[in-house]
């Protein structure tokens, strides 16, 4: 929650700006960036970790997690961290991609599986994560230097000089970046908030019952590694968006269509086979989650138009935050009607309709403001093929 609205921001705005500044200021301007993050992440921390105990009054966690200052040193190189692979990503250094995110799967699989073997507590598993996270810091700091003053680096240099340049901070790039990162940072916060507002209703409408909201989170899944699907095929797409819309917009919809193949089929096989496999794997228990989580696959209805990134990518920015506004609005009036007729599946139905409805009216100002048809950045007829075949789906598994 610190660390979502303003990241997220940041590394939208870096994707856009990026690709707008000269390649010869473009390696500076990246690692600028990332230690601009990395010394951010370091304030807020701090002042977070020495505001701790306000901080978890307010949060409703008491004394906080056990071991929670060990999650902060994880947070410490994580955030940064994060930056750092959209930087490699950008620079087109794959194989340091793969072995930087596999380190932090292994620290990630190791916090879990080495305090169930030893029998030990959360603060063990935190501590496996402050360990990989310094070992991260270590290796985002290396690469810093040594991009700093490698032969590429100094080519640049010398190349700037030929041209009558002088290598400087890129201040100018910076500025910019940080403009274009305001309204996306604040787009990205309303939204953290529209989330956690979905958790908060539920508690205050049920009243605090520990029962009822447990079978709520249960149910309000999202497909496993959903979020980072979508987002690992923006970085790709955002760029070149960018630097020609013509061909971005090509990228854009050839990138949809198949993640509709990939995400709409998974969804739709999950919610058919779910009367079969639910009971197993989350036992009778949390049986009554079944219909909510049928219900709540809908989401990926939202998550697969992307008027967001066109407008990025455009540079329509500045009033994102008010639609973020106008979503919580929506969701907390159809919520409220929603819970009192239907129960928790209305407000699971309630989310999935303000989620959408965001999302056709971003479209409608990219199509009416903008003059760009939904048409030319996704393929209509796949998406309401997918979307019928999907509620046919739903209608055939709550009879």
């Amino acid at each position: 929650m610190l660390g979502f609205g303003w990241l997220t921001g940041l590394l939208q705005a870096y994707l856009v700006q990026v690709r707008t500044i000269r390649p010869a200021e473009a390696a500076a301007f990246s690692r600028v960036a990332i230690v601009g993050v990395g010394l951010f992440s370091v304030c807020l921390l701090g002042f977070a970790g020495g505001m701790h105990e306000l901080l978890f009054r307010v949060l409703s966690i008491g004394d906080g997690p056990p071991g929670w200052w060990y999650y902060f040193l994880f947070l410490l190189t994580q955030w940064p961290g994060l930056f750092f692979e959209q930087v490699l990503t950008i620079r087109e250094k794959p194989l340091v991609l793969v072995l930087f995110s596999g380190l932090s799967a292994l620290g990630f699989m190791l916090a879990l599986l080495l305090p169930i073997y030893y029998g030990s507590g959360l603060t063990d598993a935190l501590f496996v994560l402050a360990t990989f996270a310094g070992v991260k810091g270590l290796i985002i700091g290396g690469w810093l230097i040594y991009d700093r003053f490698s032969l590429r680096g100094k080519e640049g240099e010398k190349s700037q000089a030929l041209n009558g340049e002088k290598p400087s901070f890129p201040f100018s790039a910076i500025t910019s970046l940080l403009s274009t990162a305001w309204p996306l940072i604040l787009y990205a916060s309303v939204g953290a908030l529209v989330t956690a507002f979905d958790l908060w209703f539920v508690n205050y409408w049920y009243e605090g019952d520990e029962s009822v909201f447990a079978t709520f989170r249960y149910g309000a899944r999202e497909l496993p590694l959903l979020a980072a699907i979508i987002n690992g095929a923006m970085v790709v797409v955002l760029p070149r968006l960018t630097e020609a819309p013509s061909a971005g917009l090509d990228l854009l919809k050839e990138t949809s269509r198949r993640l509709f193949h990939w995400i709409f089929g998974g969804a739709i096989f999950l919610m058919a086979t779910s009367g079969v496999w639910w009971t197993f794997v989350f036992t009778d228990l949390f049986v009554e989650s079944l219909p909510l989580f049928q219900a709540y696959l809908f989401v990926v209805v939202s998550r697969l138009l992307f008027p967001m990134p066109v407008m990025i990518a455009m540079g329509r920015t500045k009033g994102l935050y008010l639609f973020s506004l106008s979503e919580l609005l929506v969701k907390i009036v159809v919520c409220s009607i929603a819970a009192y007729y239907f129960g928790l599946v209305g407000i699971i139905l309630s989310i999935v309709f303000a989620d959408v409805s965001n999302k056709l009216i971003l479209m409608l100002y990219v199509h009416y403001y903008m003059k760009i048809h939904p048409r030319r950045y996704m393929d209509v007829r796949f998406f309401l093929g997918y979307l019928a075949l999907m509620i046919l789906t739903y209608a055939f598994v709550i009879m």
